[in-house]
């Protein structure tokens, strides 16, 4: 192998978690006799038919997805479940992910272990690229995600990317105006951006499924700003005029350190001397048990 091509494939492996194609190695002057040879050689390994990488060069855990697309060449995009994991969404992780792939209608690419989805050309707005190859967007991930997940656990994914600013629900809108309109769980996507629509802002994914939940006492204010003496506190939820609030307690306050729990505590003191009563909500609770636990302090 001309040790100017070497060079240039390596550099382009750099950029594809340590893979490349025989179809770009061609491209660099590299036959697929030379990469036969020094992968018997053990320079070389191969991870899947027609794809290589450097011998040495440790597996990455989306090695399988990445491979699949080289594999199936530049117009597969790699989809559903499988861009999920590379895109690392909430809750698409916890084992191997089988390589998952959108190509063109008149393509039939036969690769083992991998699921294919035939479909029209993708609008370029919902395709990215990442680590070489094309990946769907995270909006247009999450709208795929609907054909294989159930509702809640959708809504646990399409919250948490709300709270990390991955999508907002106008881009969500947008890209389902993009697909065709019997595209399979699209009426979920539809319902559960209308339950969000008007919704207030949260944290958290338990912050969110907080405010749904305690939509029957609305309205209410989020993340009410109120100052007690020389502090200002934010109260979660509050109903102001009843001086009633709520405060949504995660995981995280439990590992919180000696001087975040000693500020709660004031806050919670000094709220209660001012004459406010606070409900606390957990991750346990029942959407039912939390409207429950406030309106017993509203009435």
């Amino acid at each position: 192998m001309e040790k100017g091509a070497r060079a240039a494939l390596s550099r382009l492996a750099e950029s594809q978690l340590g893979l490349f194609s025989a179809a770009q190695a061609a491209r660099l002057g590299i036959s697929r006799a030379q990469l036969s040879r020094a992968t018997r050689h053990g320079y070389l390994r191969r991870p899947r038919s027609a794809v290589y990488a450097f011998g040495g060069v440790p597996a990455s855990p989306l090695e399988a997805q990445v491979a699949a697309a080289l594999a199936a060449g530049p117009d597969a995009v790699v989809s559903h479940r499988a861009a999920a994991s590379i895109h690392r969404l909430h809750g698409i992780s916890g084992g191997p992910i089988a390589p998952e792939l959108t190509v063109p209608r008149q393509q039939f690419p036969r690769l083992s272990g991998v699921v294919i989805h035939r479909a029209g050309p993708l609008p370029r707005e919902d395709v990215s690229t990442r680590y070489g190859v094309q990946v769907t967007s995270p909006a247009r991930t999450l709208i795929d995600l609907a054909s294989c997940l159930g509702p809640a656990a959708l809504a646990r994914v399409l919250d948490e990317g709300l709270i990390e600013r991955r999508w907002g629900t106008a881009e969500l809108k947008e890209c389902l105006l993009r697909t065709v309109p019997n595209a399979h769980g699209r009426p979920i996507i539809e319902g559960l951006l209308a339950l969000r629509a008007e919704g207030p802002a949260a944290d958290s994914v338990l912050e969110a499924r907080a405010f749904a939940a305690l939509r029957p006492l609305a309205p209410f204010k989020t993340h009410f700003v109120i100052g007690i003496g020389k502090f200002v506190y934010v109260i979660d939820a509050a109903w102001p005029v009843r001086r009633v609030g709520a405060e949504i307690v995660g995981r995280s306050h439990r590992a919180a350190s000696r001087s975040a729990f000693d500020r709660e505590r004031r806050k919670l003191n000094a709220l209660v001397t001012a004459g406010w009563r606070i409900a606390h909500l957990t991750a346990a609770m029942s959407a039912d048990e939390m409207v429950a636990t406030v309106r017993a302090l509203l009435t």
